[in-house]
């Protein structure tokens, strides 16, 4: 007898049998369950290998069957409970809402606070015009006015949609450490585009607070920064991206829509003809960004810290003059129509956008 294909004490498989059957080759885990189904003549090889195909058929369905499932996108959660009630009529509901509580409720709430504590009146006439915020009172009302659109963005998508805070935000665990890990790089990305070289003079400078005052209002500047950002946040990013995405059945779309509209939300007065176009287009471009940062993480975690810093350091560090100036340790005196015109402040700008927006791509690693 010739030496075995495989070797079995019990039921020896001599190689003659293997060749007539055809079996050389085969592994030795298939050769075992031919062993075991079978007997040592070919004969019954033959009556047993329809029993063994059938096994191995067996045993491969049992393995196709208990592969674990592909892991699930994190934005699906918060697509999911978009899909729920995805008529675009809600949608346009909760936008008119939003523009009423702007439009109306918000300057109501600054008027009483006003006549009750005239310091902290964000709004008033000045020498040049309208002064926005340009006391630390008045800018933190300014600030913490925006809790109106965040409670009333929860309350209707409640009602108009179904959807809970969470379902907007995407879980808290996670959207807080996404938060603080994307925070601590810009940041420091932040930080050292400041110490970059610059063509303004100091005299374009001017001291809007003492490092003592500054340093007693900046707890202040935080909270309010922190509701103004994640009221936009949670509005824009939260809800309406995702609202549009289901309703739409495009990413595309439900993105740039929603960038639209938030940077439709930046047109201001403050500066005339071509210039005036710059802030609008920029916060479109922010809103794509943050909206691709959302999608990519599943949560508003990674948009609210790039968003928080991008206003802080426009908010506390040197602000425009009566522009939201409050709370700034200087202000500057430059004319942004000039500013907003300048090829260099609009190139420097665009790419410090589109560098935050990497470096919060490798904070949360997506």
């Amino acid at each position: 007898m010739m030496p075995y294909l495989y070797q079995n004490p019990e039921n020896p498989i001599d190689c003659r049998v293997a060749t007539a059957l055809g079996i050389q080759g085969m592994s030795p885990c298939l050769q075992a369950i031919l062993t075991r189904l079978g007997g040592t003549t070919p004969s019954g090889f033959r009556t047993t290998t329809g029993r063994a195909i059938g096994l191995v058929k067996q045993r491969a369905e049992l393995r196709k069957n208990t592969m674990i499932p592909p892991r699930p996108h994190p934005y699906d959660a918060i697509l999911r409970s978009a899909a729920r009630r995805p008529e675009l009529w809600r949608i346009a509901v909760q936008i008119l809402a939003a523009l009423a509580l702007g439009a109306l409720v918000t300057p109501v709430l600054y008027g009483l606070i006003g006549r009750m504590a005239p310091a902290l009146m964000p709004v008033h006439f000045g020498p040049s015009g309208i002064v926005i915020g340009a006391t630390p009172g008045g800018m933190f009302v300014l600030l913490a006015g925006y809790a109106v659109l965040l409670v009333g963005s929860v309350v209707l998508a409640r009602r108009l949609h179904n959807r809970s805070l969470r379902e907007i935000t995407g879980p808290a665990n996670v959207m807080r450490r996404q938060f603080f890990a994307t925070l601590k790089w810009v940041a420091l990305l932040s930080f050292v585009a400041m110490l970059l070289p610059w063509d303004s003079t100091d005299s374009a400078l001017s001291e809007n607070l003492n490092l003592g005052m500054w340093l007693f209002w900046m707890p202040f500047a935080l909270l309010g920064l922190m509701i103004q950002i994640t009221a936009e946040e949670v509005f824009f990013r939260g809800y309406l991206q995702s609202q549009l995405i289901a309703s739409t059945k495009s990413y595309t779309l439900g993105v740039l829509a929603a960038s639209v509209l938030f940077g439709l939300g930046h047109l201001s007065g403050a500066v005339e003809g071509t210039a005036a176009i710059f802030p609008v287009v920029w916060a479109m471009l922010f809103g794509l960004l943050a909206g691709d940062l959302t999608a990519r993480s599943g949560t508003i975690g990674p948009a609210c810290a790039l968003h928080l810093m991008n206003n802080a350091t426009a908010m506390v560090i040197a602000p425009q003059q009566d522009i939201m100036s409050g709370f700034g340790r200087m202000v500057q005196t430059l004319d942004l129509t000039d500013a907003y015109s300048d090829p260099k402040v609009i190139a420097f700008q665009t790419l410090l956008l589109l560098a935050t927006w990497l470096t919060a791509r490798l904070a949360i690693r997506r």
